[in-house]
């Protein structure tokens, strides 16, 4: 050995990296998907029963028989390291859950990382709450970029009458934090008002502060 350890740091990083090579795919505006796609996954309301507040709301539907789709996504196989940026589509269908509009689950991530969203089609509001309690809500439309720093947790809302699409980037190795939102949920909510979405206090809350 010469003492030298240039060469040994840039194996090793060509090891970690060894299995990545350049790809593409194609990015389907009209039915929010990638082609080809390494996987996929669908999430029913079963699936996220507790995210909504309205639990009467979800047993009902439940109790029919009835299990609706609330979103999909389509991903390539992209490595969960570092320096690799995964990305993935997803889709929410239109719909309430009681008054409350479906949405995705909401996360923050295991590594404190940035995140990149692109809307595709149709209508949503992308709620973001950071560690400290600041809220921040944007509209996702197609065209529109929204970036959320790390440290923001986030969950996408379907406030229309059709299908909300949209592409979303972040690094390999951030990992998806489900249990914390599942654990604290966002200090608010997105419900059908009788003039449009109204993004509010979860009514819960609401109702308990009206009582002090």
């Amino acid at each position: 050995m010469d003492g030298n350890t240039g060469d040994a740091e840039i194996d090793h990083d060509a090891a970690v990296f060894v299995a990545s090579r350049p790809f593409q795919v194609m990015l389907d505006f009209a039915a929010g998907s990638l082609t080809p796609f390494s996987g996929s996954f669908v999430r029913h309301l079963s699936d996220m029963a507790s995210s909504y507040e309205d639990q009467e709301a979800v047993k009902k539907v439940l109790a029919s028989g009835d299990d609706p789709v609330i979103y999909k996504s389509y991903y390539p196989d992209v490595p969960k390291q570092p320096r690799h940026m995964a990305f993935l589509t997803t889709t929410i269908e239109p719909g309430t859950v009681g008054s409350e509009f479906h949405m995705t689950r909401g996360h923050h991530h295991y590594r404190d990382s940035a995140e990149l969203y692109v809307g595709m089609f149709g209508e949503g509001i992308m709620i973001m709450e950071s560690r400290q309690g600041d809220f921040v809500q944007e509209e996702l439309v197609a065209r529109a970029l929204i970036y959320v720093p790390p440290g923001w947790a986030h969950r996408t809302v379907n406030t229309g009458s059709g299908p909300l699409s949209f592409l979303a980037a972040y690094f390999g190795d951030a990992g998806h934090d489900y249990g914390s939102i599942d654990k604290t949920g966002f200090s608010r909510r997105v419900y059908r008002g009788d003039d449009g979405p109204q993004v509010r206090r979860p009514e819960s809350i609401a109702r308990a502060e009206d009582q002090l």
